[in-house]
């Protein structure tokens, strides 16, 4: 009688571990790879801020993403990391657009490197003096940055050379005002060419050239610029 109860009891037990191994591999789904790989990639993406080739994470993680849903979605038993994926497109759209956008407003308003920003107010002709300020004319010869508006012209394509001048109102009543700091003479470099942008600012960088003995009528400033933005 022993002999056969254990056995029975032994038989129990071995159908008991059948059918929660049974129900232990049904549950366990493995963890899709790509989805992983995806929502690393939208972290790293966000050195995108900093450095505009690291943006391609963000690319490369939706791209990740897409690809690790369509894996999942054909073997949902299998397969687990659905919420994983979506959140790894989410934070890579998000990450990648914002970094993008920051990259473009950085270049067209930052100076680039190597390159001092200047601005009107800082040019300006002392009113006492009449003379150049003098942390200007250190910067003869330098590379400046700086921005404001295109002064009208005959041409509207195919511009070479302009005056850039401190304010709309210059280019509105075609004055040049008082302060013969108000304008400076910009040359593009030999291949360049722009469009003329009305009621639009730019930014213009180059060589800055500083002519502190000018006369009545004359511009003391001119630029020979490589960058136009």
């Amino acid at each position: 009688m022993k002999t056969e109860f254990d056995d029975a009891l032994r038989g129990i037990y071995h159908e008991y571990d059948e059918v929660r191994s049974e129900e232990q591999t049904a549950d366990y789904k493995q963890v899709g790879t790509l989805a992983v790989c995806s929502l690393c990639a939208a972290l790293i993406s966000i050195l995108g801020f900093f450095w505009m080739t690291f943006i391609l994470f963000a690319a490369a993680g939706i791209v990740l993403g897409f690809l690790a849903l369509r894996k999942i979605l054909k073997a949902p038993e299998e397969m687990s990391g659905f919420s994983l994926s979506t959140i790894g497109i989410g934070l890579s759209l998000l990450i990648g657009i914002s970094a993008a956008c920051w990259q473009a407003w950085c270049f067209y308003h930052e100076a680039p490197p190597g390159y001092d920003v200047v601005d009107f107010n800082t040019m300006a002709i002392d009113p006492k003096t009449g003379k150049v300020p003098d942390d200007i004319v250190e910067k003869d010869g330098r590379k400046v940055f700086i921005k404001g508006f295109m002064y009208p012209t005959n041409r509207q394509s195919g511009i070479e050379d302009f005056t850039m001048v401190r304010t709309l109102a210059h280019c509105k009543f075609c004055s040049p005002g008082t302060n013969p700091a108000d304008m400076i003479s910009v040359e593009l470099e030999k291949g360049m060419a722009v469009n003329y942008r009305a009621n639009k600012m730019v930014s213009v960088g180059g060589i800055l050239h500083v002519e502190p003995n000018f006369k009545a009528g004359e511009i003391p400033y001119s630029i020979e610029a490589n960058v136009f933005r």
